[in-house]
């Protein structure tokens, strides 16, 4: 977010808008295993319109720049395959309401979340993980053996767990946001700044 003067009480409403969007993504997520377009594309245009109404062509950079962070942040887990669409296009919208510290500091807290989610749900699910680690240590020895780096073998999907990474995303932001209104003076948040 970030720490213009009158800017938090502005704030306020698409926090809101913030919060419900991210609480209805969770909800899909985890019925459907899917975040929608109809959920994610209205907030972030709403979020680049609201910011330019109050503060014109800098205010759309603002939001702007915080959606391309959050972009960059997961395209890479994207494009391995970790998220879905989904998960990212939520996180723009984050991005795009947070602007670019906002959105460095709930992926920070999101990457938290998510490790906790997912060795939670891995503990849960013990012959999952098990299998898991036999195949990776068979992956990996024949890829020392042949000294070629093979595609990772597919797993039964039945076997695997289903992660909802929306409800990450949710804790983060939720996390974020609960640290910039209570405690912006907090050390990560001013480090995170100053890197954006």
């Amino acid at each position: 977010m970030q720490a213009a003067p009158g800017r938090l009480q502005r704030f306020t409403a698409m926090e809101y808008i913030l919060i419900s969007c991210l609480l209805l993504s969770s909800a899909f997520d985890i019925r459907k295993q899917k975040i929608p377009n109809a959920i994610t594309f209205p907030s972030i245009i709403a979020f680049i319109l609201i910011h330019g109404y109050y503060d014109g062509f800098s205010g759309i950079l603002f939001s702007i720049s915080g959606m391309a962070i959050a972009f960059g942040t997961m395209f890479i887990p994207y494009a391995i395959g970790v998220m879905g669409a989904g998960d990212v296009k939520l996180m723009m919208s984050v991005g795009a309401c947070l602007g670019p510290n906002g959105a460095l500091a709930a992926f920070l807290f999101t990457s938290i979340a998510g490790g906790i989610y997912a060795l939670i749900v891995m503990m849960l699910h013990k012959n999952a993980l098990r299998s898991f680690f036999k195949r990776f240590i068979a992956w990996y020895a024949v890829a020392l053996g042949s000294r070629r780096l093979e595609t990772f073998p597919e797993n039964n999907k039945a076997d695997m767990p289903m992660l909802c990474y929306g409800l990450a995303i949710t804790a983060g932001t939720l996390t974020t946001m609960a640290l910039y209104q209570y405690h912006p003076d907090l050390l990560i948040l001013n480090l995170l700044g100053r890197m954006s």
